[in-house]
């Protein structure tokens, strides 16, 4: 875990089974696939860009995620990426930013290989078995139950919250 979450200065995260609980519905040809997010890790989102650079790092290529993120006016160059790792390396010279200095979150196997290189691994509570074994740290929240809210709780030292209850 990162000594000091002071030191973050980017959050990346994933979609599928992060800000999603990996669900997909079929909206017929004209919309393609659907997806759940919630409103209030969107928020969340907004808080933390305030503070810092905040960005989805995804393979995900439904138009759903697309516009998602269009709306919440994220950079979105790193969505539907084959390649994460070689993503991060772009991200950190694109932002000047140590991978040291990355929070991301992810679930999936392809995330493993991102947590070690990253200062700060997270991984949604029902992630895949190599992602928990590869995270720094387990969220208590699982994909699309407000992970980005309980990180931005832990990033401000905030977590568990005050009267906090199962989730």
């Amino acid at each position: 875990m990162v000594a000091d979450p002071a030191s973050i200065r980017l959050v990346a995260f994933d979609i599928d089974g992060t800000l999603t609980d990996a669900t997909t519905w079929w909206g017929g040809e004209s919309t393609g696939w659907l997806q759940r997010y919630s409103v209030r890790d969107g928020e969340a989102l907004l808080r933390l860009r305030a503070e810092r650079h905040v960005l989805p790092l995804s393979r995900n290529r439904t138009a759903s995620a697309a516009a998602r993120m269009q709306g919440l006016k994220f950079d979105a160059r790193w969505l539907g990426v084959s390649d994460k790792v070689a993503s991060v390396r772009q991200i950190c010279t694109e932002y000047q930013v140590d991978a040291d200095a990355i929070c991301f979150v992810g679930d999936g196997p392809d995330d493993a290989e991102v947590f070690g290189m990253v200062g700060w691994g997270l991984a949604v509570a029902d992630a895949h078995p190599q992602a928990l074994a590869a995270a720094d740290q387990v969220l208590d929240a699982k994909g699309g139950a407000r992970v980005i809210e309980e990180i931005e709780l832990r990033l401000a030292g905030r977590w568990p919250p005050k009267g906090a209850t199962e989730r």
